[in-house]
């Protein structure tokens, strides 16, 4: 403490002199902590609140906050701050494990002579459900270390432990990439007084490691495999998808035939020839392992064994991470090295060696069983249990007593404990370990509560931000031209299609509550039966589903009066979950898709996905009692956020990466609620003035009330109503000009006929041209008996059209790969 009152240091605010003192006091803080603590003595505790806020604003941005239903990520806006002695040490104790790990990988699928040295127990090594024996097939290329993970803690006394390997993938890789961007928006001017290290030369060295697999050939396509969007780490793999330029698939997007790895696309099949992969090795290949997984791809090891496929990591790394390997490197190390491990390993005992009270500190693990992981504190029953058995398959794992780091919580320093995961790419020119790590409060692998994360700022030697940027390399022809041709895989290009649908649909129910909003509270005012009509024509179709999705044909002239007041009616419409066409659900459609899609979408797009979704959870919250000035508030904030959406996808995403799928679902969604529209407010014929007031409401929702009034000055009818939104080919909100529309975007559709043959795509759009423009508006316009028949029978036929176009997309060019199925015909002779 005399240390932080010498005259020459800068006096420390409250928040941060008060944590100073009791954890030095306690020997909790590390010393490297000081440094940082002194240049954020500038800073008080509304500046490290504010600070917090933005941070959280721009990760629920990047999607990682709510990236599942029990995980919750918060990045800290402390960062963890390591002195360049402190990560020299860690530096070596990564190199050291490196080249014990793959000395160990290359023995178990060679020569095996940790096994016969007695290292290796064979009988807990092969009863493992990780150790597999499809991978000891494998020629030597496809084998090896690439990308990896550690995480790596350090005790109160300041020793370094390795509490676990990644050497499949390496979790949180673009987690901590979207970290330090964050970090270093937010804590701009501290991140360049510390000096701290730059990791964008890492990524350079993982792109360029891509490239040397595929350097012989012309045009590669690599492509980053994932589970999908239920994964926990989906957001993060669509960041670093979107960092790197590869293309973010899952296994339905891939298919094997005849050898090959296979990419499913718009256009068809796309060979692809290196899988980054996010998946673990037992679930693979459902084809030959015996572990079943939807997230496998039948026949990939044996595209694998005849190299058309690079597979990043290389299958049967997860052997390294088995316990009867793993809890003897230090053994290893000694034998075959002679150098004790700098990073140690937590000690691991036998049953036999500790008596009931010395279970505290510990946990029970299995040899051969991966899900035995039971606290000797809290589960002592269980172990007690299990022991009883008098199996030799467990063992106890020591606990580490981690240190102490400053977290920002509730306007407070508090100290929790952390562990460090640093990655390390492994390549022909050597060992390029990222200099920085992902800091973590919680093991993200073996807890489920809210992970609280810190961006790690490595200090240079010189003071000066090392590891500059390299100059770009002239642009090779060898390079990922997945998205660059215009490639996307079928499933992105029907999550654009629906995001598109969802976007017009939200921009029609605003609207359509909007206006009612408006006659309901007008007629409560200024009674007029002119309104009347066009209120109960506009309330039936809301709660008969006829105006809004699922557009359900009705007869207005056989609706019974609905004993629903109109504001509660607003509100369902608003706000019911259950209710298919309801805002709340559209908009959480909105959400969804733009998940689905989120590596195609630019950063001021998905802010406004972001908040959409904060809007999404003010209408949840809402009471049905809310004031309607307050429903009008939120549908014109909603209707801006979706304008400025639509806006944003026009200037930033190319017809290569998809746009015109996300217009085609736009146009199809709009033409259909057009339909709706006319066939529910103009097939009753009413007096002059009610039916110029649901023309005018019609008009309204239709965005074309101005130019209706501005091209029929001196005239306004049905008639003209008509002219204008269904047959004038130059409006852009009539149903002619989608149609014209519509075929212009499906000619950038892949054709899948043969030559001198129309497309079916294109005969579908050639019935519904004719169907709109056999009839002119006068015959549409005409009575029999009150109704409009020929207008009822022309929308009729154009929504049974315009829903076989939407089967014709679906079932040409959303059909994907089926998901793969279990065929390990030696498992299952042996059940």
């Amino acid at each position: 403490m005399t240390e932080i009152n010498k005259p020459n240091t800068p006096s420390l605010p409250a928040w941060l002199s008060s944590f100073l003192v009791d954890g030095q006091s306690s020997g909790t803080v590390p010393s490297s902590m000081t440094a940082l603590f002194e240049h954020l003595s500038k800073l008080n505790g509304e500046d490290i609140s504010q600070r917090a806020q933005e941070i959280r604003r721009l990760l629920r941005n990047g999607g990682f906050i709510e990236a599942g239903e029990s995980r919750r990520f918060q990045l800290d806006p402390l960062p963890f701050l390591l002195t360049q002695i402190e990560w020299q040490k860690l530096n070596d104790g990564i190199m050291q494990r490196v080249r014990l790990l793959q000395f160990v990988l290359n023995d178990l699928q060679g020569p095996k002579e940790l096994i016969s040295g007695g290292f290796i127990s064979p009988s807990y090594l092969m009863r493992h459900p990780q150790y597999l024996r499809e991978s000891f097939n494998l020629s030597v290329k496809n084998r090896g270390l690439c990308l990896l993970g550690m995480d790596i803690g350090r005790d109160e006394q300041g020793n370094l432990f390795l509490l676990n390997d990644h050497c499949q993938f390496p979790r949180g890789l673009g987690l901590l990439l979207e970290n330090r961007i964050v970090a270093r928006r937010v804590m701009s001017e501290e991140f360049a007084e510390c000096g701290v290290q730059r990791i964008a030369g890492f990524f350079q060295e993982f792109q360029q490691t891509v490239n040397e697999y595929t350097k012989h050939l012309r045009d590669p396509r690599v492509v980053l495999l994932s589970k999908g969007p239920e994964d926990p780490y989906y957001s993060e793999l669509a960041y670093l998808a979107t960092y790197l330029g590869y293309t973010l698939v899952r296994s339905a997007d891939l298919t094997v035939r005849n050898g090959t790895v296979w990419l499913k696309s718009l256009d068809g099949l796309h060979k692809v020839d290196v899988i980054i992969r996010w998946i673990e090795d037992r679930y693979l290949d459902s084809l030959e392992q015996s572990d079943f997984s939807e997230h496998g791809i039948p026949g990939l090891l044996q595209a694998v064994r005849v190299g058309s496929v690079q597979l990043i990591n290389p299958f049967g790394n997860s052997i390294l991470q088995i316990p009867a390997v793993k809890n003897n490197y230090a053994n290893i190390a000694r034998q075959y090295f002679g150098e004790e491990l700098i990073l140690q390993e937590p000690e691991t005992l036998s049953p036999a060696q500790l008596d009931p009270s010395q279970w505290a500190g510990c946990e029970l693990r299995s040899y051969v069983d991966p899900s035995v992981k039971l606290d000797g504190e809290i589960d002592r029953a269980d172990i007690a249990s299990l022991l009883q058995s008098g199996s030799s398959d467990y063992y106890f794992w020591r606990k580490v007593p981690l240190s102490l780091a400053p977290f920002w919580q509730r306007k407070q320093l508090v100290a929790k404990k952390v562990m460090l995961r640093c990655y390390a790419l492994v390549t022909e020119q050597g060992v390029h370990i990222l200099p920085s790590a992902l800091c973590t409060t919680l093991s993200s692998d073996h807890s489920m509560g809210k992970v609280t994360i810190k961006d790690t700022w490595i200090q240079s030697p010189t003071g000066l931000p090392s590891d500059l940027p390299r100059l770009p390399k002239t642009m090779r022809v060898a390079g990922d031209m997945a998205l660059v041709e215009g490639l996307i895989p079928s499933r992105t290009a029907e999550s654009l299609f629906w995001l598109g649908s969802a976007l017009e649909r939200a921009e029609s129910v605003c609207r359509l509550v909007r206006l009612f909003i408006d006659r309901f509270t007008e007629l409560s005012m200024y009674p007029d039966v002119r309104h009347l009509d066009s209120l109960l024509m506009m309330r039936d179709g809301l709660e008969k589903h006829a105006i809004i999705y699922p557009y359900t044909s009705i007869d207005t002239l056989h609706i019974e009066p609905s004993e629903n007041s109109y504001k509660q009616l607003s509100h369902r419409v608003l706000y019911d979950q259950t209710m298919a066409g309801s805002l709340c659900t559209t908009l959480s459609s909105i959400i969804g898709s733009s998940t689905q899609v989120r590596e195609l979408l630019s950063y001021d797009s998905l802010r406004i996905v972001e908040n959409l979704d904060t809007e999404l959870r003010k209408l949840e919250k809402t009471h049905p009692s809310s004031a309607t000035h307050l429903l009008q508030s939120s549908l014109d904030r909603i209707m801006g956020l979706l304008m400025a959406f639509n806006g944003s996808i026009v200037d930033t995403m190319s017809n290569s990466n998809g746009s015109f799928m996300l217009e085609i679902g736009r146009r199809v969604e709009r033409a259909i609620q057009l339909i709706a529209m006319l066939e529910t407010l103009l097939q009753k014929e009413l007096p002059e003035a009610e039916q110029q007031s649901v023309l005018e409401a019609l008009l309204i929702v239709q965005v074309s009330s101005i130019t209706h009034r501005r091209r029929y000055r001196m005239y306004q009818s049905v008639n003209t109503g008509l002219e204008l939104i269904l047959l004038d080919t130059e409006y852009p909100r009539s149903l002619a000009y989608q149609i014209e529309q519509l075929h212009s975007l499906c000619g950038r559709l892949p054709i899948k006929t043969r030559a001198g043959f129309v497309e079916p795509i294109e005969k579908a759009l050639l019935n519904i041209k004719i169907t709109c423009h056999k009839l002119h508006q006068n015959e549409l316009s005409e009575a029999t008996d009150g109704k409009r028949v020929a207008l009822i029978e022309l929308c009729q036929d154009l929504k049974a059209q315009f829903n076989a176009f939407k089967e014709i997309v679906q079932t040409q060019y959303f059909s994907h790969t089926k998901s793969a199925q279990k065929r390990n015909w030696s498992a299952e002779r042996g059940k």
